[in-house]
Order: C-alpha cells, then structure tokens, then sequence
C-alpha cells in the first residue's frame, strides 16, 4: 500500500532545511524573547529590519562598514569549545576583557584552574540541536539557540551579549564580597567628601578591593614588590615599588609615577599642590590644606603603594 504525505509537509521540511543550510535562525534569551536574528555571519535586530552587527575574520563589526571605529568584538579564536584558552577584546581595547576555552567564559584573563574557578561567569552546552547558555553564578539558563541553524563563530558574540545583558557575574562565594562590618585585618581608605560608598577601599593583607562593589576586575594584589589585578595577567597592569617609587612595571608612563620621601606623597611629574599629600592623624591629605575635597580617611595601616592606586584613580580604571 502507497502511503501519500501531504503536500504541506514538504514544503515545511524544504523550508526548514534551507533554513539549516544557509545558517539563519533566532537567538532567544531566557525569558523566550528574540535577542537577535542571524543570517549567516549577519545579526539582525529581532525583527530583520536592522543590521546590528556582522562578522569578518575574527572581528565583530557594529553597523554596516567594516571600518575600524565600527570594531565592536575581537577574539584570538572564534571556536567557543576550543581547548586553548582565547582572549576576547572590546572595541579597540589592547587589553582582554574576557577569555573562553572548553565552552566556558571567564572575566579577566585566568591563569590557573583555582583563578578560572573565581572567574567564570557563563557555561555553555550542546543539548541535540539546541545551544544553550547558562550565568555560571547560579547555573540559570540565560539563552539558546538552534545550533544547527546558526555559524559557530557567533557563539562568541552571543555569549558576551548575555553577560552584558544579565550583567553575569562570578559565583559570590568566590570573589571578594562586600561587607558591613570591618574585622581585625581591615584597613580602609575613603574619600571624606564625595560618594563615599562607591569610592571605599579594602586591604586584608592580601587583596585590595572596593567594600561596596563586587566585580573581580578591581580587586588588586601586592606582595611586597609588585603591585597588579588580582584577575588578569596583563603585565601592562602591573606596577612595581622600591620603598620610594611607584611606577608601571613593564612600560613607560609619567603620568603614573609617584614619589614618597616618608614625609610628601606626590607624582614626579606633576607639581600641581592639590596632588602633594600628608599622611598623618588617621587621613591622608593635601599638603597645601586647601583642598579638602581631595582628603581621604585612612582606618589602619595600608602600604603606600595602594594608597597611590587609589588616590591616584588607577585602582578603578578597570
């Protein structure tokens, strides 16, 4: 006996399969919304009608033009389950903000397994066709999409759109939290005038890190010598002190320099007054006494070299 499959099915499995083969399809975040519609290495709006972004190479283009001020991602690698860890830099930026290796996002640039532990904010998993993305923080699904419909390479630009959208972070238990109490091996430094909350630093004898912000990229370490991010390993982010200069440990740059003699504080080349500072009763303080809204409030007894770091603005830069 004939067995006769109706005309619309064919069609239906046509037009699926063209589909496949031409690599189109949705991007769906959590909540089954359209984050974006891909056409191959193109990302459109939701709703087809602009072209958000397209890739050429290993680079992430906004708009239309594949000029430089257009560069909106970069990545060493565009493979997202590759082994070798790849850097994922933003916009122009020299530094990487993000690395990934094995379906795994990580901020910063981890060196070791214990640091990737700290630093892994996104896993990714293939379950038949569909790809699915999940915040590391809580194992919560966060997107997903055909895979079998879209190119490979824009995983990478769909994993890094989550984090920013969720604004995914590290598990909390494993990074610095903020805290409301201070314990024995606190030392603090804050801004007396100003945003205080978002401008107080912690040092336990290890870590350098802000009380009221937990993202991993502005926690610092010092061991005596060498001053660098607690979560990267860009040495052009490390600093050196010799007991008399703070200085950037592998490149040239005055504007960083500073100088301590046991009495005045200040940067080498700069010699504007506001930026000579005392240490003395508990604050941290210009030498000219006319700027109080430059003083800061020193709870303990915190190395030198960070308190340069940060009352020079670089502990924040991240």
């Amino acid at each position: 006996m004939r067995i006769y499959t109706p005309l619309w099915f064919f069609i239906t499995c046509m037009i699926y399969v063209q589909n496949v083969q031409a690599g189109n399809g949705y991007v769906y975040a959590a909540d089954k919304s359209q984050l974006f519609y891909i056409q191959e290495n193109e990302i459109y709006s939701p709703d087809k009608s602009e072209l958000l972004y397209f890739n050429k190479g290993n680079i992430f283009f906004a708009g239309t033009t594949d000029d430089r001020n257009n560069i909106y991602l970069m990545a060493t690698s565009l493979d997202i389950t590759t082994a070798k860890q790849q850097k994922v830099y933003e916009a122009s930026n020299r530094v990487a903000s993000y690395t990934f290796s094995n379906g795994k996002f990580y901020i910063g640039e981890p060196d070791d397994d214990d640091a990737k532990a700290k630093a892994e904010l996104l896993h990714v998993e293939r379950a038949g066709k569909w790809m699915a993305f999940y915040a590391t923080e809580n194992d919560s699904l966060i997107g997903y999409y055909l895979a079998d419909s879209i190119m490979p390479a824009n995983a990478v630009l769909v994993a890094y759109t989550l984090i920013k959208k969720y604004n995914v972070q590290p598990k909390p238990a494993l990074v610095a939290t903020p805290v409301s109490s201070q314990n024995q091996n606190e030392v603090t430094l804050k801004p007396i005038w100003g945003n205080i909350s978002a401008n107080e630093w912690v040092w336990d004898g290890q870590v350098l890190h802000p009380r009221w912000n937990v993202d991993p990229r502005l926690a610092w370490t010092y061991d005596g010598q060498t001053i660098k991010p607690y979560y990267s390993t860009n040495i052009y982010e490390q600093y050196q002190w010799d007991g008399e200069t703070f200085k950037p440990l592998w490149r040239t740059s005055r504007g960083q320099e500073w100088t301590w003699d046991g009495h005045i504080l200040k940067p080498i080349w700069d010699t504007d007054w506001a930026n000579q500072y005392l240490i003395e009763d508990g604050k941290v303080k210009p030498w000219s006494n006319v700027h109080p809204e430059h003083e800061w409030q020193l709870s303990g007894d915190m190395p030198i070299p960070l308190i340069i770091l940060i009352i020079s603005g670089i502990a924040g830069q991240h």
